[in-house]
């Protein structure tokens, strides 16, 4: 048991608050850490080694807070100092600062020192596949391509080799090319040696794409009922029958989500297509939240259902997690999509609602396709 106000009940309580999104909790919590830590006699953390850890990982934290913040500067300063007191591993700072230089608006900084370290370590599929995506995010999809290809390619690792090509996969999806991200996504899965785990990211392509008897053939596939359900409604309805549409989606919504381990994202958007009961929705979403298994589209649909029963605190609260998920991830994301903006546009009627968490969300419509990817 670790004991109370010791560096690891502080960095414990630090990391409690960052998974809660309280970053001003968070960051005081790491920034006090690390400034008792920084205190102890050198002589003190050669001993200790646990202590320099600790000390580097209450500096990537902070890092973390500012760059989701948009403080870039403080949150390169921070990797200047981590380069200082642990240089064992500058490439990984330098790596995190190159990164945070494309945030900055800097992309060629970024890129070039990326560049570099994928030529100095080319056999570091990591490195290809950042450079990729980063190359994507910025609209160079030239690039991009060549460089996805090139973590394939330098992957040895089945897990490695598989996200590659699944990271090809979504990058010719995202373009309508249908036929090489088929062969992207047999090529991810012949690096695992199995068949598909799931196959719901083709039959989304093939009904984004309006080959609907493609669709129907994956969909086939499907072994979750709740996905399965909820999408050969859309299916239906994309075919102009609206009537078998609404036949699907109530057959999903009486089901119980938590009976199966996943599709919840499903469940829910079947069931607000009926006018199934929106506090249902938001008791499912809000435990998969506090399981940590819900999704970006489960925010979503988690929002919908608040701003029907007009709860808009909660609904921000939704969004804002959905949000911070995208200032988290890598490309960083400042707004929700436009696509995501199409589903909650459609599922709430309420106008002024809408006109008060449209902020959230993009203004354009680049790249709108159906937002209900798990």
């Amino acid at each position: 048991m670790w004991v109370s106000d010791s560096y690891e009940d502080i960095y414990g309580r630090a990391q409690a608050s960052l998974s809660r999104g309280d970053y001003e909790t968070a960051y005081a919590n790491f920034h006090r850490l690390s400034e008792r830590l920084s205190g102890l006699k050198p002589i003190v953390r050669d001993r200790r080694p646990e202590l320099l850890n600790l000390l580097q990982l209450s500096l990537l934290r902070q890092a973390e807070i500012h760059r989701i913040r948009g403080e870039f500067e403080q949150a390169m300063q921070l990797f200047e100092r981590l380069n200082e007191i642990a240089p064992e591993g500058r490439d990984s700072w330098r790596r995190s600062m190159a990164l945070i230089r494309i945030d900055m608006g800097q992309p060629e900084a970024g890129l070039d020192e990326l560049r570099a370290q994928a030529v100095a370590y080319p056999g570091d599929f990591q490195l290809w596949l950042t450079i990729g995506l980063e190359c994507e995010a910025l609209g160079r999809l030239d690039e991009a391509e060549e460089n996805l290809r090139r973590a394939a390619k330098s992957a040895t690792a089945p897990d490695d080799k598989a996200d590659a090509y699944l990271a090809l996969f979504d990058f010719y999806r995202a373009q309508s090319r249908v036929e090489e991200a088929l062969a992207a996504w047999d090529q991810a899965w012949a690096a695992h040696g199995h068949a598909p785990d799931y196959v719901f990211p083709v039959y989304q392509m093939m009904w984004e794409n309006g080959d609907l008897e493609r669709a129907h053939e994956y969909l086939r596939q499907e072994k979750n009922p709740l996905r399965q359900g909820f999408h050969r409604g859309l299916l239906a309805a994309g075919e102009g029958k609206p009537d078998e549409a609404i036949k699907h989606w109530k057959r999903v919504a009486k089901l119980n989500p938590l009976d199966f381990d996943e599709g919840h994202e499903a469940w829910a958007e079947a069931a607000l297509r009926v006018e199934h009961a929106p506090e249902e929705v938001i008791r499912t979403m809000a435990a998969d939240l506090e399981s940590g298994n819900v999704n970006l589209h489960g925010l979503i649909l988690q929002a919908v259902a608040e701003a029907r029963i007009g709860h808009i605190d909660h609904a921000q609260q939704a969004l804002e997690i959905a949000q911070t998920a995208g200032l988290r991830s890598r490309p960083r994301q400042e707004k929700l999509s436009a696509a995501n903006w199409a589903l909650f546009d459609e599922l709430v009627t309420s106008d002024e609602i809408k006109g008060q968490l449209r902020h959230y969300f993009q203004e354009d419509s680049d790249g709108e396709v159906n937002a209900s990817s798990e």
